[in-house]
Parts: C-alpha cells; sequence; structure tokens
C-alpha cells in the first residue's frame, strides 16, 4: 500500500474536487482517495499491485482536463535530531508551557469573537450599508461555511424544500424538446463545460423517453464564469439553432464537452451538415451573445446560483439529482 500527493491544476470549485475523487475511486486499486479545492491537493493511497503512479495522474486528467504533479513526501525536519527533539518534547510537556499556550488560545478566540459582534452590530446599525458590508463578514467569518454563491453543486437537495414556485411563459422562440403540449415542463439551466449539466443530460433524456407525450424539456443557457468555454458553446448553439438544428448541436456538445476550441465548435457544425460558412461568421460575430446573456440574467431572477438548475413546473430541484429524484416529483404532478 503506497500513499501519494498531488498539486492540482485546473480546479474552479468543491465541485471540481469531487468530480477527481469520485473518478479515482471508480478505479480499482485506489483505496482511499481525498481532494481539496482549498490546498488544490489531492491525496491518493493505492496498492501499486493494480494500479500505477502513471495510471492515477492520467485518472485525474481524464476528470476534468485537470494536471497533477506529484509532491515529493519529506521527512520531518527535526526527526532524526535527537537534541531538538527532545528540547520540542519537553517544551510541550511543561506545565507552565500549556498553561501559556491555553492562555494564548483563549485570547486570540475571544479576540476574534469580539471582532465579529463588533462587525455584526455596525451592520446591523448601518442598513443602508452595500453588499460590501456582507462580504467583509464573511471574509471575517472564514471561507469554510457554506457559500450562498456557489457557482456549480452536486449537492442533493430534496425538491420538497424549496416551495418557491416561479412561473414561465414558454413560447415557440424556446428551445424545446419533447410534447410542446405536455403537462410537465422542466425548465433546465445548463451550462455545456459544467461536468454536472454533462452528467444529468442522460437523466434528462431517459426522463422523456419513459413519459413521452407528458414531458417537455425547455434549455436555457447558464454560462458560468470559470468555465472559458461555456459562454461561446452556448452561442455556436444558438448559430445552430439559425439553422434549425439545436437539439441535435446541443447533443454534439454534451457528447464532446472535454474538447472544446473555436476548430471544433465549426467542426461538429460541418460533421452536423450546417451550411459552414454561414455558422462561422455567426460564431465569430457573436451575433447570439446577448441571447444567452439574457438567459443567464433571466435565472439569476428566478434564484439560480449553480449549475444545474432544473424547474419541474417552476418547483427547484438542484444539482445533478438521480432519475428517481425526478421521477418523484413528476409523478405527483401527473394526472393519473
Amino acid at each position: 500500500m503506497q500513499k501519494l500527493k498531488f498539486q492540482i491544476k485546473g480546479m474552479h470549485c468543491n465541485s471540481c474536487a469531487l468530480l477527481i475523487e469520485e473518478k479515482l475511486k471508480s478505479h480499482p486499486g485506489i483505496i482511499k482517495a481525498k481532494t481539496s479545492y482549498d490546498s488544490q491537493k489531492t491525496v491518493v493511497i493505492y496498492d501499486e499491485q493494480k494500479i500505477q503512479e502513471s495510471e492515477i495522474i492520467q485518472a485525474i486528467k481524464e476528470a476534468g482536463d485537470f494536471q497533477a504533479e506529484k509532491i515529493e513526501e519529506k521527512e520531518e525536519e527535526y526527526s532524526n535530531n535527537d537534541s531538538l527533539s527532545r528540547k520540542e518534547e519537553k517544551f510541550q510537556s511543561s506545565p507552565g508551557n500549556s498553561s501559556y499556550l491555553k492562555l494564548l488560545t483563549s485570547l486570540v478566540i475571544l479576540s476574534f469573537g469580539l471582532s465579529i459582534a463588533s462587525l455584526i452590530i455596525s451592520l446591523k446599525l448601518s442598513p443602508q450599508k452595500t453588499n460590501q458590508d456582507n462580504n467583509k463578514l464573511e471574509a471575517a467569518i472564514g471561507q469554510n461555511l457554506p457559500s450562498q454563491n456557489n457557482p456549480t453543486t452536486d449537492q442533493q437537495q430534496p425538491a420538497g424544500e424549496n416551495t418557491t414556485i416561479q412561473n414561465f411563459e414558454i413560447s415557440n422562440n424556446n428551445h424545446v424538446r419533447g410534447n410542446f403540449n405536455a403537462s410537465v415542463t422542466l425548465v433546465e439551466f445548463s451550462d455545456f463545460e459544467c461536468p454536472f449539466c454533462e452528467r444529468i443530460y442522460p437523466t434528462l433524456n431517459k426522463i422523456l423517453s419513459d413519459y413521452k407525450d407528458k414531458v417537455r424539456l425547455v434549455y436555457k443557457h447558464f454560462p458560468l464564469g470559470f468555465h472559458p468555454n461555456a459562454q461561446k458553446a452556448a452561442e455556436a448553439s444558438e448559430c445552430a439553432d439559425e439553422q434549425g438544428k439545436f437539439w441535435e448541436y446541443h447533443d454534439k456538445l454534451f457528447e464532446n464537452y472535454q474538447k472544446y476550441s473555436s476548430d471544433n465548435f465549426k467542426q461538429w457544425a460541418k460533421d452536423l451538415g450546417l451550411n459552414i460558412g454561414k455558422f462561422n461568421d455567426c460564431l465569430d460575430s457573436g451575433k447570439f451573445s446577448q441571447k444567452v446573456k439574457t438567459d443567464y440574467q433571466e435565472g439569476l431572477q428566478k434564484g439560480v446560483n449553480g449549475t444545474p438548475a432544473t424547474f419541474v413546473n417552476g418547483q427547484l430541484v438542484v444539482g445533478a439529482q438521480p432519475y428517481e429524484a425526478f421521477k418523484q416529483v413528476i409523478d405527483g404532478l401527473i394526472v393519473k
């Protein structure tokens, strides 16, 4: 059994860390894997008889085009220095030093608590202040608290916990898949470069297949800022829609979501038989940039703060939920 530590490049959120862990744990030979977004590191315990170091690095890359650099583990600086080790042990075991450390810790905690209390009181006394005050409070408390603006999430939130029902006006101008007059509408705010949106893609296809005329899917763009190709991928899908092939291009994007580039966007349009000259001009000019941004703004207004976010008849289902979670909600809406 061996242990390796890697520095990871390319993680943009906590969901990236979860994705790496899931990918590693799926490999035979991986006994334990832990990834920290905060430190940008991954620790792996593995059976060297079943998996090699190079295979682990490749698995991390395949999880989302992440780069892994091995960190050489070093012995403790004083582990072989007997005199220093004894001095350290004596210092830690000394009753006087122990009392001093406890007192120092108490003073630090008290000082921190008073600072937070002072900041909270000042915010309450100054309701006219802007969001900068809230940001200061969050920064003072620390980054380990759950964020209300987590850009993408894999958390499993039961749909019933969110009771706010949003209304959507659906017309022929929307991207609708399935029976347009279906009784159940799924409005999905999605990002083509989001790994969790790619994960939910087959789930939504299964729902449309199983429920046929009873469910329709409406796609709306919500490209996240830290995904460098998401905005352009969304624009490319709109350029394909201009030639009547939005859903074909939508599928092509999700089937190749780790291979995005301007050249590939154009090649996939060619593969689908689109007028390539017209498509290229559309994509290069940013013709549908504003349309994509309009979807994004609508998502913000509806309370979307990450992808995927799917509204089932206006009821928000957060994250890459399994098929059964959607089925439970849909079955409760369909009149038998």
